[in-house]
């Protein structure tokens, strides 16, 4: 796989800061998390790496060398400081700290990162009992369940391009967290998608956006592009049928308010909504999929539907890392448009297609930017693993036991 056009990092060793042994285009500094947003000053880091995602909240870590501008303190404080990353001098990324290694006591500590609009993860939907929006346009939505964000100073900027009127409720503690409510309503058909972006202020001030639009975030001429073969220092294709299906199913559950009944009788009957997208050079293949908390059936139809299209074909992940030689990351974005050309064994007559740039992995120490492709939107997921499917249980067993709360 070689690259087109923009791609990775051209990163140079900056020689006045000889101590610090990332690429000497990468900044970074620190301030508080809550209000006024205090600096606390450039900190001093070895090694930085972060990933970028859309529709879904990204992540990253960082190692600091000791003494590294922030005092003990403040770095044992998680949830209280935040990282900003640049290059450049333009921001990247902005990470709030969620847990640190200090080893053998080495002069390195190495902190795990959330990015910041990831907070809405450690936010919990508390309208009691419920949230119920009729006919709303889905960015409406997407910014009511995004808004504790802004109690962290990050901007929230919807756009409806395409209007799509959608009916959701919400009941107490569903989902777990707020921002999984919201990659829910984004992992449907025509739902909103979502990115973090980043911008200076005249001032000089980083400003972190979560920005929301419908139908699509990102460029269709961003001028991106990949192909096989080509100077590509790694790249894989996966092709995987374990979701592929004909007949899904999508389960739902019933209204915490719905009346318990003679024990005699059979209980209430669990909502249930059917997809079949028939394939004559495929039996049949039938499919499950559970959606605790979800009660309203038209939510399940748009869930059935959504999975039925996208696993209608074996879901496909393609994945490469271009060199450090073409225009730097602050240039383009996920969400945005790729074109990929293959000629390989495989397909010897070649290819052409475009994909979406899904997740941006980026770095530092080694200079790529790592893209991870998706061929349909929303993304196909390829098989689960184990640590995915214990997490699919965990939440299922904890929306079973967040049944019929009242909070006092």
């Amino acid at each position: 796989m070689g690259l087109i056009t923009p791609a990775t990092l051209p990163l140079a060793l900056d020689p006045t800061r000889p101590h610090v042994p990332l690429p000497g285009r990468w900044t970074f500094w620190a301030e508080t998390m809550v209000p006024p947003y205090q600096r606390l000053g450039m900190v001093d880091v070895s090694s930085f790496y972060c990933v970028k995602r859309l529709n879904a909240w990204g992540y990253g870590n960082v190692t600091v060398n000791l003494p590294c501008g922030l005092d003990t303190d403040t770095m044992l404080t998680l949830w209280s400081w935040r990282l900003w990353s640049f290059y450049d001098g333009l921001p990247v990324f902005c990470g709030v700290p969620t847990g640190l290694q200090d080893q053998n006591g080495s002069a390195h500590v190495q902190f795990t990162l959330l990015e910041l609009p990831g907070y809405l993860t450690r936010r919990q939907w508390d309208r009691y009992p419920f949230g119920e929006f009729t006919n709303w346009e889905q960015t409406d939505i997407a910014r009511v369940l995004a808004e504790p964000v802004e109690d962290v100073g990050v901007v929230i900027q919807t756009e409806a391009i395409n209007e799509v009127r959608r009916d959701r409720k919400y009941e107490y503690l569903e989902g777990g967290s707020r921002g999984q409510l919201l990659v829910n309503l984004a992992g449907v058909l025509n739902g909103p998608e979502f990115r973090t972006e980043y911008r200076m202020t005249p001032q000089g001030r980083p400003v972190c956006t979560l920005r929301i639009v419908c139908p699509r975030v990102g460029d269709d001429g961003a001028g991106l592009g990949v192909s096989v073969p080509g100077a590509v220092l790694s790249y894989r294709a996966t092709f995987d049928s374990d979701q592929l299906r004909t007949h899904t199913f999508a389960v739902g559950d019933l209204p915490a308010d719905t009346p318990v009944g003679n024990p005699l009788q059979p209980p209430a009957p669990r909502p249930v909504a059917t997809a079949v997208m028939a394939n004559p050079r495929l039996p049949r293949l039938d499919a499950v999929d559970d959606w605790p908390g979800t009660i309203l059936i038209q939510t399940l139809r748009e869930r059935a539907l959504t999975q039925a299209v996208i696993n209608s074909v074996p879901a496909q992940q393609i994945t490469g890392s271009p060199p450090e030689s073409y225009p730097v990351i602050t240039s383009y974005g996920v969400g945005d448009t790729v074109t990929v050309h293959a000629v390989t064994p495989l397909i010897p007559d070649g290819i052409e297609f475009q994909a979406r740039l899904n997740e941006l992995e980026i770095n530092a120490g080694e200079g790529t930017a790592t893209w991870s492709l998706a061929l349909l939107n929303p993304p196909q997921v390829t098989r689960e693993t184990v640590a995915g499917a214990f997490r699919r249980l965990d939440k299922t067993t904890s929306a079973m036991f967040h049944r019929n709360l009242q909070p006092r």
